[in-house]
C-alpha cells in the first residue's frame, strides 16, 4: 500500500492509503485543493527479491473556485388561467432571480411558443446584479388551427468563471373545450304515454365549431313520431339518435323530442355525446346530467278519483293525461316547474289544455332559451329567458306563468315580457309582483323574460342662499 500525504508549510491538508492497482480521491481541508491519487504499481510484476518502497504513483492536483463566485440564476413562469377561451389572450409572468453572490453579465434567453403567436415576448439579453430580479409579461395570442394544448418554453443560458450553464421552465397552456352540453328528460311518466327529453349543445369558444351529436335511447324506450324530429337521423335499429350540424360562436342549438316505454320502474337515462371539430381540434363531450324516468302503472291514476287531492306539483315534460279528462280540462290544479331555473307554470282547475292539434296536451317544458336582443334600456330583470312548450299549445281561460327575479333591481318595477319570434320584438304583459317572484297570465306559449327599465336619471338644482 502506498501513504499520500499533502501538506502546505508543515500544515498537512490531507492524506490517503492506496492500495495495489487502486485510486481515491481525498478533498482536503483546503476548499480551493483536492488530490486524485493513482497507484500504477503491478504486484504480479514486481521481481521477488526487490524493494517495494519505491511504487509508481500518479498524482493530480486540481483547483476549484469557490461557488460563491458563481453566477446562480432562478426561473419561474406562471399562467393567468387554468383554461382558454380561443379569443383570450394568453398572458405568462416570467420572472428571473440572481440568488448568487455575483453580477451575471452574460445572460440570453430564448423563447419557445409551442405554436402560438406571439405578441409580447422575453428579452434576449440580460444582465442582473446580485439579489436582483427581472420580471416580464409573455403575451400570445391564438392561431388559425388550435391544439388541445401548448407548452410555452423559456431558456436561459449564461456563463461564468466556471464555465457555461444552461436553466429552463415552461408551463402548460389548456384550450377550454368548446362546448356546453345539457339533456333534461322528465323524472316520472306512465306506461305507454310519452316522456319528453331536451338536449341543448352550445359553443361556448368564439370559432365556428362543427359538431356530431349523438343522444342514446333508454333501454325499452322507443321514439315516438314528432314534426320536430324532421332533421334527426336515426339509425337502422332506431336505439339512437343523430344530428350534425355547425355552431356559430355563442350560437345554441336545442332539441326536443318524446319517448315511451311499457317497461314499468326506473330507467336510467344516458348521457349525449358529441363529437366536434375546432379549429382542427378534435374533442369528445358529454352531457353532465344524470336522469332516472320512473314509470308507474296507468290503472292506478286513471280515472282520476281522488277527492281528497286538490292539487299537484310535476318537474317540466312530465307527463299530464292523468290529470286531464278526455277533453283536456285540469281535474285539480297543477303546478309544472322546472326548480334549476326558478320558473313554474300554475293551471287553475277547470283551465283547458290543447295542443296545436286540438288534443288534450300531454305535458308542459319549461326550459332555458338563448339570449335575445333587447330594445331600448331594457334588461334582463328575472334569472333567464324562459322558453315554453310545445309550440301551438293553448289555454282557455289562462295558464300562469311564474319567474323569480334577481336579488338586486335597480329602475323601475319589472315586467314579463313575450318574444314574437316571427317579428322578433317583444310585447309587455299585465304582471304582478310579490316578493321576488312576479307572475302574468297566459293563453299560449312562446320565449318569455322578466325584464325592467333602468333607474330614470334626473337633476337636481341646489340654490344656495345667503
Amino acid at each position: 500500500m502506498v501513504l499520500i500525504r499533502v501538506s502546505k508549510n508543515d500544515t498537512i491538508l490531507g492524506e490517503t492509503v492506496l492500495e495495489n492497482n487502486s485510486s481515491g480521491w481525498c478533498y482536503m481541508d483546503s476548499k480551493n485543493l483536492r488530490l486524485k491519487a493513482f497507484n500504477v504499481t503491478d504486484q504480479r510484476t514486481l521481481p521477488m527479491f526487490g524493494s517495494l518502497f519505491s511504487p509508481k504513483v500518479e498524482l493530480l492536483f486540481e483547483t476549484k473556485k469557490d461557488i460563491e463566485e458563481n453566477v446562480i440564476l432562478e426561473l419561474d413562469l406562471e399562467e393567468d388561467k387554468d383554461e382558454y377561451l380561443l379569443n383570450d389572450e394568453v398572458i405568462v409572468d416570467m420572472e428571473l432571480r440572481n440568488t448568487g453572490q455575483v453580477k451575471a453579465e452574460k445572460i440570453s434567453l430564448d423563447l419557445d411558443s409551442d405554436g402560438l403567436l406571439v405578441r409580447e415576448g422575453c428579452p434576449e439579453k440580460v444582465v442582473l446584479d446580485k439579489g436582483s430580479k427581472k420580471k416580464c409579461e409573455l403575451r400570445f395570442k391564438f392561431p388559425e388551427k388550435v391544439k388541445e394544448n401548448y407548452n410555452i418554453t423559456v431558456n436561459v443560458n449564461w456563463e461564468d468563471d466556471s464555465g457555461k450553464h444552461f436553466l429552463s421552465d415552461d408551463v402548460e397552456i389548456e384550450v377550454s373545450e368548446p362546448l356546453n352540453i345539457y339533456k333534461n328528460a322528465g323524472s316520472e311518466g306512465f306506461s305507454g304515454s310519452p316522456v319528453y327529453v331536451t338536449v341543448s349543445v352550445k359553443n361556448i369558444q368564439e370559432r365556428a365549431v362543427n359538431v356530431r351529436l349523438f343522444d342514446l335511447l333508454p333501454e325499452t324506450f322507443t321514439l315516438n313520431n314528432s314534426s320536430s324530429l324532421e332533421d334527426v337521423n336515426l339509425t337502422n335499429s332506431s336505439s339512437y339518435l343523430y344530428w350534425e350540424f355547425v355552431l356559430d360562436p355563442e350560437e345554441k342549438k336545442t332539441f326536443s323530442y318524446s319517448i315511451s316505454s311499457e317497461q314499468l320502474g326506473a330507467h336510467r337515462v344516458p348521457q349525449a355525446h358529441a363529437y366536434s371539430d375546432l379549429c382542427g381540434q378534435l374533442y369528445t363531450e358529454s352531457s353532465d346530467s344524470e336522469n332516472i324516468i320512473t314509470l308507474y302503472n296507468n290503472i292506478s291514476y286513471t280515472p282520476y278519483n281522488n277527492k281528497t287531492l286538490t292539487q299537484v306539483t310535476l318537474a317540466s315534460g312530465a307527463d299530464l293525461t292523468s290529470y286531464l279528462d278526455n277533453d283536456g280540462y285540469a281535474l285539480l290544479d297543477i303546478t309544472v316547474e322546472n326548480e334549476a331555473l326558478g320558473a313554474f307554470v300554475f293551471i287553475p282547475k277547470g283551465t283547458k289544455l290543447s295542443d296545436n292539434q286540438n288534443e288534450p296536451l300531454k305535458a308542459i317544458t319549461i326550459t332555458q332559451a338563448d339570449e335575445l336582443a333587447l330594445p331600448g334600456s331594457l334588461y334582463l330583470a328575472g334569472k333567464c329567458y324562459c322558453k315554453l312548450g310545445p309550440d301551438g299549445a293553448e289555454f282557455d281561460p289562462f295558464v300562469r306563468l311564474n319567474l323569480g327575479l334577481n336579488n338586486s333591481i335597480e329602475g323601475n318595477f319589472p315586467s314579463i315580457y313575450c318574444y314574437d319570434e316571427t317579428n322578433s320584438t317583444w310585447t309587455q304583459l299585465d304582471s304582478t309582483l310579490n316578493e321576488n317572484r312576479i307572475f302574468a297570465e297566459l293563453t299560449h306559449f312562446s320565449v318569455y323574460a322578466a325584464l325592467a327599465e333602468p333607474p330614470t336619471e334626473a337633476e337636481l338644482l341646489v340654490k344656495l342662499v345667503n
